[in-house]
């Protein structure tokens, strides 16, 4: 897994964005849940981090499983950023 590469034009255009806390200890403590072998720091490491390195495929799909909750369930932990217009309609005698 490699989230940096020295693309001629320096990454320019392709920064990696690094995970927020609030994320990575999400996805970790979904994935302590689960049930099987857990996966080891080191491929937490590498999964959540712009190193190079390899991750078996089990624990690559646990790690991706685990990340896709911990999104939904922060993006349903947040405030909607969503204004909503008071209500506009009165009743009137006429």
């Amino acid at each position: 897994m490699c989230g940096f590469h020295n693309f001629a034009d320096g990454n320019f255009y392709k920064k990696a964005v690094p995970p927020s806390e609030a994320l990575i200890e999400r996805a970790r403590k979904i994935e302590s849940t689960m049930v099987g072998d857990p996966v080891p720091e080191s491929a937490w490491q590498v999964f959540f981090s712009p190193v190079c390195g390899a991750i078996e495929w089990r624990y690559f799909e646990r790690m991706f499983q685990s990340r896709q909750l911990a999104l939904a369930y922060l993006a349903l932990q947040a405030p909607s950023r969503r204004m909503r217009p008071a209500a506009s309609f009165r009743c009137q005698d006429v």
